[in-house]
């Protein structure tokens, strides 16, 4: 029976994969493919595929969704964790909580569209040799590009989704993030903070007052050593909440900042008349103005007015924001690529299928850290934004260079034997380990 049935795999998917071959939209097998669904449609319309590009597509497709979902719920609890502190800070926050959490999605999810990508494309190529497809299609006679258009479809699609991301989705994301926050602080200090008692409103940060009225509030102390290497205090006669520039603001009047460095305790006093506080963060506004280039339009980006104090104080980080934008997209492609090259060719059960998805991780890895570094280069000068380019764009001719000599780089000789030596250091340690025994006390079949 089992015989039976995987002759009758085998049969079938030669006359799929013959039907690859022959000129798309014409064979008898594309015009029987069934009801499709309507991106399956869409996608067709866009970019011809033959039924044997539309299956690796909706099965690249689908590990990469889940692997989208999943690695976003990771990254998200995380992140949210360490908002937890916040919650105890008024009862409103309870409510906010979720609000900010969810305007983290945006930016989570561009950080892992393109790991998504790669994780679904080599999990799906792997599938293909696991079940001995990859094997027919190459016996087929059909060409590569039967394996990489449907994964550079893919990657494509995550390269707009991105694009639409950075450039519309992420900033009002990052507005609304930023926006919660500052709620939650004015709240905190206007309805939590108890008179006369010192209360952490953050790790590291205590607040004191002494009277609050509506937006006022009386007597205020402020001890900051969030920073390991500097301590601040602040005291201030009189406070208040008020709205500037569509954004909730500090402001501390008639009072003075103490300044004490951790490494030789030197103490300066500056005596102040105005003092604000972005509640985004806590933190003085000219501090905490770097991060306000992220909720910024790319328009406002490209034509800073001259007068603007950020732009002012910091050029660079437009330069950066700018460079970010423009590049991220980038990556899905380049890790689409990288999963075809490591991946996409036929391999013997015996090969396993952990160097393909290793070497995509570790390849990914190294790529995104190196834009990492550019863009960080960036912030000292600007003149080496080209490299933020450069990084994505190389990684894209290298990868198709590969593909195009046809070299598996998974089954690289170097790569066999790093493989067989990792293989032959588990068979070492299981032998090393005691047997496992059944309840009887026999060996465990």
């Amino acid at each position: 029976m089992i015989n039976h049935v995987r002759s009758s795999f085998f049969s079938q998917a030669g006359a799929v994969c013959a039907n690859a071959i022959q000129p798309k939209g014409r064979s008898s097998a594309s015009q029987n493919t069934g009801t499709r669904s309507n991106d399956e449609k869409t996608t067709e319309a866009i970019v011809p595929m033959s039924l044997l590009e539309r299956y690796i597509f909706r099965r690249a497709m689908t590990f990469a969704l889940g692997s989208l979902g999943s690695l976003v719920v990771i990254v998200w609890v995380v992140q949210a964790l360490q908002r937890v502190d916040i919650v105890r800070t008024s009862a409103s926050a309870v409510g906010n909580i979720f609000y900010i959490a969810l305007m983290l999605l945006p930016d989570l999810a561009a950080g892992v569209i393109p790991f998504a990508v790669l994780i679904g494309s080599v999990q799906a190529l792997n599938s293909l040799n696991a079940d001995s497809e990859r094997a027919v299609i190459a016996a087929s006679g059909a060409s590569g590009k039967v394996v990489l258009t449907p994964i550079l479809v893919l990657g494509f699609i995550a390269a707009l989704a991105t694009l639409f991301n950075s450039h519309v989705l992420g900033p009002a994301a990052q507005r609304g993030f930023h926006d919660g926050l500052r709620t939650i602080n004015a709240d905190a200090i206007t309805l939590f903070l108890q008179p006369g008692r010192f209360e952490e409103v953050q790790d590291g940060l205590v607040m004191s007052v002494s009277e609050v009225r509506g937006s006022t509030v009386e007597g205020l102390f402020l001890s900051d050593q969030r920073d390991p290497t500097v301590d601040l205090t602040y005291f201030a006669k009189e406070a208040r909440l008020v709205e500037e520039d569509g954004q909730s603001l500090l402001l501390l009047y008639d009072g003075q900042l103490h300044r004490k460095t951790n490494d030789d305790a030197a103490i300066s006093i500056i005596q102040f008349q105005t003092y604000a506080f972005d509640l985004a963060t806590l933190k003085p506004r000219s501090d905490g103005d770097w991060i306000r280039t992220s909720e910024r339009s790319t328009l406002e980006l490209f034509h800073p007015d001259p007068n603007d104090e950020s732009y002012q104080a910091k050029p660079q980080g437009f330069t950066r924001e700018l460079a970010q934008r423009f590049t991220d997209w980038l990556y899905p492609i380049a890790f689409a690529l990288w999963a075809v090259a490591v991946a996409a060719h036929p391999r013997t059960n015996r090969q396993g299928a952990g160097p393909a998805m290793l070497l995509g991780l570790v390849g990914a890895l190294f790529l995104k850290a190196l834009g990492f570094v550019t863009l960080s280069l960036v912030e000292r000068d600007t003149r080496m934004q080209w490299l933020v380019y450069a990084v994505p764009l190389l990684s894209i001719t290298a990868s198709l260079v590969l593909i195009r000599a046809d070299i598996a780089v998974s089954q690289l000789p170097i790569i066999d034997r790093i493989s067989d030596g990792f293989r032959a250091t588990a068979r070492g340690l299981k032998r090393l380990l005691p047997s496992a025994t059944t309840a009887g006390g026999g060996p465990r079949p």
